[in-house]
């Protein structure tokens, strides 16, 4: 059997998604309110927090499989703790692209109001909200997509109870703060739910 660190590097390489079957979305058949779940959950945690140690702009594709199966799981409705949604986002964000902004902004606000309140705004804000905004105004794909997006990025930029941090602070705060915040609840959650 590979380790967690094996299989990130075999994917990296080869980018063959038979090595991720294990942490694919899979419903673990409830219906109810509060029991649906995803029983590869934990599976694709410990990947995340394996990744999240040694993760470069070469992972992006499987940081973007990560986001995928996490949607997955809020698209049925399984009560899924946002903490990996928001590791990835952010793993995205500190290598990301222009383009990517349209997968953060999804992870900010296409995945419910948890992550509405949980997911930093920062995110959205991409390498620089200037350049974000004139990137999404020069870009004539998404055109509704791109003004909901610069809508969303001058709200923020108006409220003055919003303290915004530019990028490198971003990174620095989380690095230094939010992901030992992350890693703490984690464990709180994986211990309660699997007892």
């Amino acid at each position: 059997m590979k380790t967690l660190t094996e299989i990130i590097t075999n994917y990296r390489d080869t980018q063959n998604e038979n090595l991720l079957e294990s942490f694919r979305f899979k419903h673990n058949g409830e219906t109810a309110y509060g029991k649906i779940f995803d029983l590869n959950y934990w599976h694709r945690k410990d990947l995340v927090f394996t990744l999240y140690e040694n993760y470069s702009r070469a992972d992006k594709p499987l940081i973007k499989w990560l986001l995928n199966e996490e949607f997955k799981g809020y698209e049925a409705e399984a009560d899924l703790p946002i903490y990996l949604t928001d590791l990835c986002a952010f793993m995205l964000y500190k290598h990301m692209e222009m383009k990517d902004i349209y997968d953060l902004f999804r992870v900010k606000f296409g995945a419910g109001t948890d992550n509405q309140f949980f997911v930093d705004i920062e995110l959205v804000l991409g390498i620089d909200s200037e350049q974000t905004k004139q990137f999404l105004l020069n870009n004539p794909k998404n055109k509704r997509l791109n003004k909901q997006i610069i809508k969303a990025i001058n709200w923020y930029e108006s409220q003055p109870e919003h303290k915004l941090k530019d990028r490198e602070t971003y990174i620095n705060h989380f690095e230094s703060k939010k992901i030992r915040w992350i890693k703490n609840d984690m464990e709180e959650t994986e211990n309660y739910r699997r007892t």
